[in-house]
């Protein structure tokens, strides 16, 4: 079995607002949405990391190296992933005209995390 280790950082939304309390910001104040920065993935049991940037690489050809590795997962494993990461590559594989990767097994250790132990915090 092939599983992933996965990781992805994004770009804020930037919007144009007249205050910072309390704000309810209109799509037309909106000037960019959110995008993957970057991401860090390797197999497990290798000890190469892969990572591709928008500062290393175009969009789109980050955006395809990522799907090409969750393509060849049997498994992903992330932090928070099925709440962001893979909801927000999935709207990027969609936008980029790309079809979503095959379906893996998602294995998110934030929920796991919450599941077995009562920290404080589940950040890590």
């Amino acid at each position: 079995m092939k599983i992933l280790l996965l990781d992805i950082e994004c770009a804020p939304n930037l919007a144009t607002v007249w205050g910072i309390w309390q704000q309810n910001i209109a799509l037309n104040q909106l000037l960019e949405s959110s995008y993957t920065l970057c991401y860090a993935a390797k197999w497990y049991g290798d000890k190469k990391i892969m990572f591709d940037s928008v500062y290393k690489s175009d969009r789109k050809a980050m955006l395809k190296s990522i799907h090409k590795l969750m393509d060849e997962a049997d498994a992903i494993v992330h932090y928070n992933g099925n709440r962001f990461d893979i909801p927000m590559l999935n709207k990027e594989f969609l936008e980029a005209g790309m079809p979503p990767p095959s379906p893996a097994k998602h294995i998110d250790l934030l929920q796991t995390s919450r599941s077995k132990f009562r920290f404080v915090s589940n950040k890590l």
